[in-house]
């Protein structure tokens, strides 16, 4: 890694090197310092080549870890900006605490999503097996036979269908949803 010292014997990083340490890209890095949320220690006035200190450092990891729980740039900047460190201490708190139930619920869905690829699984190997023949299961349904309809059209089935729903007592009617399907 090539750093250089300044007088002040503090180890400076070029954005590049920056930009590995932190796992991002320069540009980001440029973004960030053009919105002024995290300005590089020194700059060069001829290059205008960025330079980055280790305190810089934790301020980019902070960043990254922040928007990594989807609060905007704009919301991370004032936090930086805080005055003291116990309301940035306080904030960190909140904030890793909200991590902590973003990870549990992620580990929930992951858990369910496991379950399904193995159900799934399951049935791709059943269909698999089966030599070129499968079971399909579909829901229980009641099928309707008329000896008069010869064509059948949606208004003679809605008719049929209504005459047949009038004839069934209330309590078997729950059973049916042939408005709700219709």
């Amino acid at each position: 890694m090539s750093t250089m010292n300044g007088k002040d014997n503090k180890r400076f990083y070029s954005i590049g090197e920056a930009a590995l340490i932190v796992h991002t890209t320069s540009e980001t890095l440029r973004h960030y310092d053009r919105i002024g949320l995290v300005k590089p220690s020194r700059k060069n006035e001829w290059t205008n080549y960025r330079y980055y200190t280790e305190d810089d450092i934790v301020r980019l990891n902070t960043v990254r870890a922040l928007q990594l729980m989807d609060l905007p740039l704009k919301e991370i900047k004032k936090v930086l900006e805080y005055d003291s460190l116990e309301e940035i201490i306080a904030f960190l708190k909140q904030a890793e605490k909200k991590a902590d139930e973003k990870i549990e619920a992620l580990q929930y869905s992951r858990k369910k999503i496991k379950a399904a690829k193995a159900d799934y699984e399951r049935k791709l190997r059943l269909r698999e097996t089966s030599s070129g023949m499968f079971i399909k299961e579909f829901p229980e349904r009641v099928i309707l036979l008329s000896d008069s309809l010869t064509t059948p059209t949606l208004d003679n089935l809605w008719n049929y269908l209504g005459s047949f729903y009038k004839q069934i007592p209330q309590v078997t009617k729950e059973n049916f949803g042939f408005e709700d399907q219709a």
